[in-house]
């Protein structure tokens, strides 16, 4: 197993969209500090089972002991094999086995934390920020608001073969220091990121707090209707991720 700081840390927080609860989100977040691993999904609310497929994803990725977690052969089709028996198991309408057929999506975002360094695989418009001494360091896979589409690359539940996600997947290394943040974002939230950044400002600041919170679950969902109230970001579900080593208090 590999070496990872005995000081990792990471807090998710999430928020369903306007009007539903979270028996209908379909993002999905884990993390593994024993392994140093990390992910955040997002179910394609188009597909059926988006949910459960998003969940597979991030809970595949983050147990995996494999040297190298997001080679897709490695994972991928047994992963696949059990959305299809799970949910084929189900009681489905005409409808809903047409669904089932045409299978589930979702975009994916896995850290491994390795320190001192970092790798992320990407398949979609999750993103990661790293910030280091209160400065963006590295924003992936993208780095303007103008960026993110209606219809990102996805994960498939049926039909995605590795060498197809080969092509849509995207990766990436970084230095990791103590002290340093790892931010993991669903879109909505990671376009509202950049738009903040764009226009000079300094976004992870605001989001610091969440991780001294008594009650940061409360705080987030708080905030997140703020937003959404004064149009500053789409009704989406939300997804945020910290990860950091050390104390929370003491960002660098």
């Amino acid at each position: 197993m590999s070496r990872v700081d005995t000081q990792l840390r990471f807090r998710s927080f999430s928020e369903p969209k306007h009007g539903q609860t979270f028996d209908e989100f379909e993002d999905a977040c884990a993390g593994n500090v024993a392994l140093g691993r990390f992910a955040v999904a997002d179910g394609a609310t188009e597909s059926s089972y988006a949910a459960l497929w998003a969940r597979m994803l991030v809970d595949e990725f983050v147990g995996s002991t494999a040297a190298e977690p997001g080679c897709w052969a490695a994972w991928l089709p047994a992963l696949q094999t059990r959305w299809e028996i799970e949910v084929g198991q189900r009681p489905l309408s005409w409808y809903a086995e047409i669904k089932w057929q045409q299978g589930a999506f979702a975009t994916f975002l896995g850290v491994v934390v390795e320190p001192p360094r970092w790798r992320a695989l990407a398949v979609g418009d999750s993103c990661l920020f790293h910030i280091r001494d209160q400065k963006l360091h590295c924003a992936f896979p993208l780095k303007r608001s103008c960026d993110f589409a209606s219809s990102p690359w996805l994960v498939g539940s049926r039909g995605f073969a590795p060498p197809m996600m080969a092509i849509r997947e995207l990766r990436l290394e970084g230095d990791f220091d103590h002290g340093d943040r790892l931010w993991l974002m669903t879109d909505a939230l990671a376009q509202w990121f950049l738009r903040r950044l764009e226009v000079g400002e300094r976004p992870w600041e605001l989001l610091e707090h969440l991780l001294t919170a008594p009650d940061g679950a409360t705080c987030f969902s708080a905030w997140i209707g703020a937003l959404r109230g004064a149009t500053d970001i789409r009704n989406d579900d939300v997804t945020l991720m910290a990860v950091w080593s050390g104390d929370p208090g003491s960002p660098r």
